[in-house]
This record gives structure tokens, sequence and C-alpha cells, in this order.
């Protein structure tokens, strides 16, 4: 009988289990580099020290140490492609389950991920916005900025996921459909590039008919290339990059295109209910939303402050209005 290398496990692997698109693609990337190093390897002589070394010795395409999020996530796809073989009686045990994730080397300046939440203040924001080179590009940065949007759900929608002022997010993360809402700012910006969505001359050459050029204007990808062909994830960070150029993090990092979304659920965790924010931002777990209250200091020290110089003025109002009464 021949034995399966692990490489033909991987590709198992991939074709059978069900995940969102975002998370297939974390997983083939991850797996891909697993493969590169095991492949030829049967898949019942991996051992936890092989395993370790391996996770341990990724590194960057300059050959930096990957960060403590990034092997940790190599872990993760690891672990549940090795459970997955367990169930499938593939192996007899999972080793990874005798390795423990990488933790944070805090002399070094590192930090778990998840304990890092970076995000723009209004200033940064309207820098990059006005530096967008097209309505496209501005309506798509406002839109996650003010709508809370995965990058990867904004570059989903079509143009029929927006009516009246509601977005319809079809394909969130768990491919779970939720719906949030388009700020007063959005909405102008919307009716703005639906006017020059298409490119006349993708009109011309597309559409044979007056019914099909309607069509092509009115529905399909919301977010497209020059060529009428959905934009995807690459162009549109390369897009943020260039209205983002020589902008820093308080830290030194390089701002990313995600941070626009943090940016929306930091700036409102002081002023609506949690669950709402949840539910906008499309949270499966409360938890991570009240990460965001964790860094909302300014919003409660703003709040704080507002009363403090509202305090004397209600109190004289509240004496005036004893006076007033005492005077009867």
């Amino acid at each position: 009988m021949d034995v399966m290398k692990t490489a033909e496990y991987v590709v198992d692997y991939l074709n059978k289990i069900q995940k969102d698109n975002d998370t297939m693609k974390a997983y083939s990337l991850d797996l891909e580099k697993f493969v590169n190093t095991f492949g030829e390897r049967d898949i019942t002589d991996l051992t936890k020290d092989n395993l370790e070394e391996y996770l341990n010795s990724l590194s960057t395409r300059s050959g930096k140490k990957v960060s403590v999020a990034t092997q940790n996530r190599h872990y993760a796809t690891l672990s549940c492609f090795f459970n997955y073989l367990l169930r499938a009686g593939s192996i007899n045990d999972n080793p990874m389950k005798k390795i423990e994730r990488r933790r944070p080397l805090k002399d070094q300046g590192e930090a778990n991920n998840k304990e890092i939440i970076r995000y723009l203040d209004k200033e940064t924001v309207n820098v990059i916005l006005s530096r967008s080179r097209s309505l496209r590009e501005e309506f798509l940065f406002d839109l996650l900025y003010s709508s809370g949007l995965r990058i990867s759900e904004a570059l989903s929608l079509n143009v029929q996921d927006i009516r009246n002022g509601v977005i319809h997010v079809r394909q969130g993360k768990g491919n779970k459909a939720r719906i949030t809402y388009l700020s007063k700012s959005s909405e102008k910006l919307f009716k703005k590039f639906m006017e020059k969505r298409v490119p006349e001359r993708v009109v011309v050459s597309k559409a044979r008919t007056i019914e099909e050029a309607k069509k092509l204007q009115s529905e399909g990808a919301l977010f497209t290339t020059n060529n009428g062909t959905r934009l995807g994830y690459h162009r549109a960070n390369q897009l943020f990059k260039q209205a983002s150029e020589d902008l820093k993090n308080p830290d030194g990092t390089a701002l990313t295109i995600h941070q626009l979304r943090h940016t929306f659920c930091t700036e409102r965790v002081g002023y609506i209910d949690i669950r709402v924010l949840q539910k906008l931002a499309g949270h499966s777990d409360i938890r991570t939303t009240l990460r965001y209250a964790k860094v909302a200091d300014k919003v409660a020290k703003k709040q704080f402050a507002k009363f403090d110089e509202d305090r004397d003025g209600i109190l004289a109002d509240a004496e005036i209005e004893e006076d007033s009464i005492s005077s009867y």
C-alpha cells in the first residue's frame, strides 16, 4: 500500500474544509510554506520537535523572524490541519498539542497583536481621503472608516447590496451576513461615485443595448478596475499605501488599510451601546468589541472634560431656577 505524502494530505484537507474566502487564503498560504518544507515526508513521521523547529524558523522575505502574531497564525493553521487528520484516522496523535504558542518577547519590544489596536486620528483620516486619486478610492476608504466594513467585505459588495443608506454585507467573516449603514458623507460620495463607477469606454465595449448599459451601470461589483473587473485586495492595499505614504503611527509603524475599520470601532465605543457596536462591526464574540474599550481613553477623557466644563453652567442654571421659585 502506497503511503500518502504530506503534500497530498494538505491538498485533500484544503479541498474538503469549508471556510470563508479570507480564511481559505490564509490557510493556503500557511500550508504552502509547510509543504515546501515537509511536502515529501510521510505525515506520520513528523514529530513535535520537527514542527516546533519549523515554527521557530519561519521568516519574512527579508530574512527577519516573523512576528509573534504571524507565527501563532501558522500554529493555529497547523493545529486545525492535524486535528483534521486525527479525526480522519490518518494519524494517531496530534503533535501540535505538545507545542505551546509563542509568547511575545516584551524585552525586545514584541507584543501580541491582540493587545494592540492601532487607530487613526481624524486629521490623518482626512489626509488619506484628500490624497485619494479618484472617487473610487475616496469612497472605498471613507466606507471602511465610517461604516466599519472589513476590506474583504467592501470589495465583495455589489451595487445592489446598497439601498437607501443600508449596506447588506452578504459575505462577512465566517460567511455571516449582516447590515450596516452609510454615513452622510459616504452617501454623498456613493451618489457621485455611481455616476462614474463604470468608465464610458467599458460600457461602449460591453453593452450592446441600452438595457445592457443600464444593467452594467447599476449591477455587479461595486468596486471595479479600469477594465471592469472586481477590484482585488492587493490593488486596494496598494492604493491605500500610496495615499498614506510618509504617514506613520505614533510608534513609528506604517499605516495599514485595516486601521480605517479599527478607527470606526474606537471612535464609537464610548458613544453607542457595546452590543450595537458588536452588531455593526460583525464581531461574533463581544470580547472582540470590548478590546476597543481599552483604547478609548480619549473618548472617556473628552466626555469627562465636557461634563466638567458644562457643570458650572448646569449649577448656575439650577441656582437661578431655585431663586426664581423662591421668589414666588
